[in-house]
């Protein structure tokens, strides 16, 4: 596979286009598809195209779901929004043991998602024909439910070298679909389907990785007459990890993504750092965001690397600041020699038909006779065995 530099080139370019675009916020339908989602990503400012090393890359870049090397079961609450209440249960991990993926270079991966929001009630009130006040109801003021899917695999490697050093340079594609059902004021209801495209590069010995992806690109939400596009997002990332393996890990990443339809423009930066894999502080910050952007905190625990708690906070959060837990649970891990294992070519072969280099296959004119056993003498039989 050649080198990702175009791909990378296309991306600035785009960028670069979309900032001079003139803005055009709130055209689009679906909001809850622009929610950021994870702890871990929330606190790194939501840099996590080049990351996405855990189930949230099914909402970030679908492609990094090839480096979940065990099965993982998260759980994302989203508390402290006023009346909106957000819920999302994960479960993502490689594909069966021996499934090396459709193109046969391994790291196979699968993930599904379900989310439920609600935002909350709102007052109606009745009025008599003389204009007073008849009756007065709370009702539901809206929910919106996403069923969610992805797989990755690694589509090639790149080998490059630098001087006297090899490297080889994995490149990972993943796709997924999405269903949202959503519901206005009790009342009125909406379907979309919408489908995420994901790419990421990695280069294991130097730990830098690039990643870009496409995402909620689909059919609009009509609840009535007039229908919406969804939120269509275009990112691209690239991070760094490295450290003391097993003592200092840290995480470095920046992003940027562009809301196609609204023509919005954002920048993210986010670090992580990680004390005996256990331990872990995050920061970020979110720009050109006026009303939503700023500081982003958290922080991550885990035990024995199977257990997980993560927090997420953010300054300017769009619900309100919103805080983010998640709890995880993995098991079932799978060797990075095992994930990496690519597909064996099958070759039929007769030692009949095909002839050893060297060796004369030539057959005599007629077979030898094999000679008759000659009998041993017995000096005294003894007592016969069986008896015994």
């Amino acid at each position: 596979m050649g080198s990702p530099r175009p791909a990378a080139a296309a991306w600035l370019v785009l960028l670069a286009a979309s900032a001079a675009a003139q803005v055009n916020p709130g055209v689009t339908a679906g909001s809850v598809l622009q929610v950021p989602l994870g702890a871990r990503a929330l606190g790194m400012g939501t840099a996590f195209t080049a990351v996405a090393d855990d189930d949230s890359a099914l909402e970030y870049n679908p492609a990094g779901l090839s480096q979940l090397n065990a099965q993982d079961v998260e759980f994302t609450e989203i508390a402290g929004a006023g009346q909106t209440s957000l819920q999302q249960l994960t479960y993502g991990g490689p594909t069966p043991s021996g499934f090396t993926g459709i193109t046969g270079n391994g790291y196979a991966s699968a993930a599904g998602s379900l989310l439920y929001s609600q935002d909350g009630t709102v007052q109606v009130n009745q009025l008599n024909a003389n204009g007073t006040l008849g009756s007065s109801s709370n009702i539901n003021a809206g929910s919106d439910m996403v069923i969610e899917g992805g797989y990755s695999e690694r589509v090639g490697m790149t080998p490059v070298a630098v001087g006297n050093d090899n490297y080889d340079v994995d490149h990972f594609v993943g796709v997924g679909a999405k269903y949202l059902h959503s519901t206005l004021a009790q009342t009125y209801h909406a379907d979309a389907y919408a489908v995420d495209v994901g790419y990421l590069m990695r280069q294991p010995q130097t730990g830098f990785s690039f990643g870009a992806s496409a995402l909620n690109l689909g059919s609009k939400l009509k609840y009535l007459s007039a229908a919406d596009p969804l939120p269509a997002t275009a990112r691209a990332g690239v991070a760094w990890q490295g450290g003391e393996p097993g003592v200092h890990n840290l995480t470095v990443a920046a992003d940027t993504d562009y809301s196609i339809y609204e023509r919005l423009y954002h920048i993210n930066a986010g670090a992580e750092y990680f004390w005996l894999k256990t331990y872990g502080l995050r920061l970020g910050y979110q720009f050109d965001r006026p009303n939503q952007g700023g500081l982003t905190l958290g922080f991550g625990f885990r035990w024995k690397g199977r257990f997980i708690i993560d927090y997420g906070w953010a300054m300017g959060d769009q619900l309100g600041n919103g805080q983010r837990f998640t709890l995880a649970y993995r098991f079932g891990g799978v060797p990075p020699s095992v994930r990496s294992r690519q597909r064996q070519d099958y070759i039929e072969s007769s030692p009949e038909r095909a002839p050893v280099e060297g060796l004369d296959q030539t057959r005599p004119d007629q077979d030898e006779p094999t000679p008759a056993p000659r009998a041993t003498p017995r000096e005294n039989p003894g007592v016969p065995g069986w008896i015994y």
